[in-house]
């Protein structure tokens, strides 16, 4: 190794150091307040505003700036926000899970992306507020890219290789290797 190319590593060092440092206190807080998170993951200024007993991520995963893992109710014995290994989750997208929301392995999702499992009951004669939620799992299956903005309603079910257009709404399950775009969300065909 010549020595420009020495300092310009120990530089390059020197200047990642801090962000590395602070993203692994940031991966031990978590830990500590009951978060599972596997080994290798660049977790960097995601927030968690609540229950980070209910998160579980697997091993080389990657959420971006912004990333929120919310997760609300009740203490219950397995995690309510699932995302497997060697996912990569962009900028400013938002886990809302009341009851389970899974990412499978190998999965991308876009910026500003929006995933719920739950919304509000809405009968005539009570105020909205006050009728609380009617939630349904959802599930993306391994290897499924999702384009930006896109929002993933309670219920769904991604199948594995699908590929969600930028900006979809997705309210009715995707099969195996589909491409979907719009809103709502319709079958465009197959990934080849």
């Amino acid at each position: 190794m010549s020595e420009d190319s020495f300092k310009d590593e120990f530089i390059n060092r020197i200047i990642r150091y801090p962000g590395a440092l602070t993203m692994r206190l940031r991966v031990a807080r978590l830990r500590l307040l009951g978060a599972r998170i596997g080994r290798r993951c660049w977790i960097r200024s995601v927030r968690v505003p609540r229950n980070p007993w209910d998160i579980s991520i697997g091993d080389n995963v990657a959420l971006d700036d912004g990333v929120v893992l919310l997760a609300t109710g009740r203490r219950v014995d397995s995690p309510r926000i699932v995302i497997d290994g060697g996912v990569y989750c962009n900028r400013f997208t938002m886990f809302d899970a009341s009851e389970r929301i899974e990412v499978g392995r190998d999965s991308m999702i876009g910026p500003f992306c929006y995933l719920t499992d739950h919304d509000h009951r809405h009968l005539k004669g009570t105020p909205v507020r006050e009728q609380g939620l009617a939630a349904q799992p959802v599930r993306i299956g391994r290897d499924v890219w999702i384009g930006a903005g896109v929002t993933i309603l309670k219920g769904v079910s991604i199948g594995a290789g699908a590929v969600i257009g930028a900006g979809a709404v997705v309210t009715k399950n995707v099969p195996d290797f589909g491409k979907v775009a719009g809103v709502p969300a319709r079958l465009l065909g197959e990934r080849v």
